[in-house]
């Protein structure tokens, strides 16, 4: 019985050395700074309609064209407008995904602990040319 409760003891005692829990993400899985608001509007998943913290959803902006290439070709071929070089509109769509979806239609995948440390831009950065 006193050994169970000395272990006990010496269990606790090591967690409270240790301090806090290690953090699986740098930024705990949200684009908050970490003192900055309590919580963030909710927005719906593009692909189930689930409620997702904005600043925690998977953010894509697609752009396609609003018809195939078959049915763009007879527009274009029967328009007036259309066939003198003006191009057909497109959709513009901002998609918001919950973490679950995003990770489901291979959006995002899990990465290992070294590479999430990598963070992915579009742009490139601008360096101006070093003078000589």
């Amino acid at each position: 019985m006193s050994t169970i409760v000395f272990f006990c003891f010496l269990r606790i005692l090591l967690q409270d050395q240790q301090g806090i829990m290690t953090t699986k993400r740098r930024n705990h899985g949200r684009s908050k700074p970490p003192g900055s608001r309590g919580r963030t509007t909710p927005v719906h998943c593009f692909n189930c309609g689930r409620l997702a913290p904005k600043d925690k959803a998977v953010r894509r902006f697609v752009v396609r064209n609003m018809l195939d290439q078959a049915s763009a070709r007879d527009v274009a071929e029967n328009s007036t407008v259309y066939n003198q070089g003006f191009p057909l509109p497109k959709l513009y769509m901002k998609q918001r995904y919950c973490i679950a979806c995003a990770i489901h239609s291979r959006t995002v995948r899990g990465r290992p602990n070294v590479d999430r440390k990598i963070r992915f831009t579009k742009k490139v950065a601008f360096r101006p040319a070093k003078k000589q």
